[in-house]
């Protein structure tokens, strides 16, 4: 993901909203870059940006869906002979 990328999502999202935007964003380096925050601040009639605190795994989904990934590896003896 690089800044230009994430100016052109925001593009495209506002361009097809016939009303102010909101997103929810986690705080990947990219989005707090000098020229994401440009371009906001130069939109934010259109767009605004809510940042999730800096570790919030209750309010992040994916944070369960990795936990029990996690949870289901270490469950998982792999075969250690042939026989197995």
């Amino acid at each position: 993901m690089t800044a230009r990328r994430r100016l052109h999502f925001f593009q495209r999202l506002i361009k097809e909203a016939d009303r102010k935007v909101c997103v929810i964003l986690d705080n990947l380096r990219v989005q707090h870059a000098r020229l994401v925050k440009k371009w906001l601040e130069k939109h934010k009639n259109r767009i605004e940006v809510f940042y999730l605190p800096a570790y919030s795994a209750e309010l992040n989904p994916d944070e369960y869906l990795n936990g029990d990934l996690k949870n289901a590896i270490r469950a998982f003896s792999p075969a250690r002979s042939p026989q197995e």
